[in-house]
């Protein structure tokens, strides 16, 4: 049975410019998007063309597309909004490779004891993800055994991490993939 749900910040919480927008894509035309990435990456399409394709694949005016583009790093808002609607039933942690004053600028400490009912975060632990041991840490502060747990992360290897501490994982690529995969597990949350 699945108690507690934990999130990566990097690739999940927060993207770039590319990850929001395939965020914002309804699924049905996700793959066109990435297409229309790939043609501009290659040079076979003009920026402006891509920009127009991006724009009528997300709903958005070329203009809001654009702003879009020039983020760095962007919220994922939506998984987000989802995440506090996990914690009404599941506890939610957050686990995170970063460095030091990183995280305050993008999850303030008051924002992350209002979300997250544990916080480990490497640089004030010493141990990196995929290290087994900083999966059992997160799930001993949250009062759950590794095996109640899902590690929600963009990278396979840290996946593959949570999975060797005992933790089932998925790996996150777009919002709707990963809902879908805690469905089929028993959480029964939507977006």
């Amino acid at each position: 049975m699945i108690k507690a749900i934990i999130f990566d910040c990097f690739g999940v919480l927060y993207g770039g410019s590319l990850f929001e927008l395939f965020n914002l894509c309804a699924p049905e035309r996700l793959q066109e998007l990435k297409d229309a990435n790939k043609e501009a990456d290659y040079g076979f399409i003009s920026r402006d063309e891509y920009v127009r394709i991006t724009a009528d694949c997300i709903g958005r005016s070329v203009q809001e597309t654009e702003d879009i583009m020039k983020q760095k790093r962007v919220r994922n808002t939506e998984l987000v909004e989802y995440l506090k609607k996990l914690k009404t039933k599941y506890k939610v942690g957050f686990l995170s490779n970063v460095s030091n004053n990183v995280m305050d600028e993008l999850f303030p400490l008051e924002e992350r004891k209002e979300l997250f009912d544990a916080v480990v975060l490497s640089y004030e632990v010493h141990m990196l993800k995929p290290l087994p041991a900083i999966y059992e840490l997160i799930a001993t502060q949250l009062k759950v055994l590794p095996g109640e747990c899902v590690m929600i992360d963009d990278i396979k290897e840290n996946c593959e991490g949570a999975e060797i501490a005992g933790m089932r994982s998925i790996t996150h690529a777009h919002n709707y993939s990963t809902v879908a995969e805690l469905n089929a597990m028993g959480v029964k949350e939507t977006l």
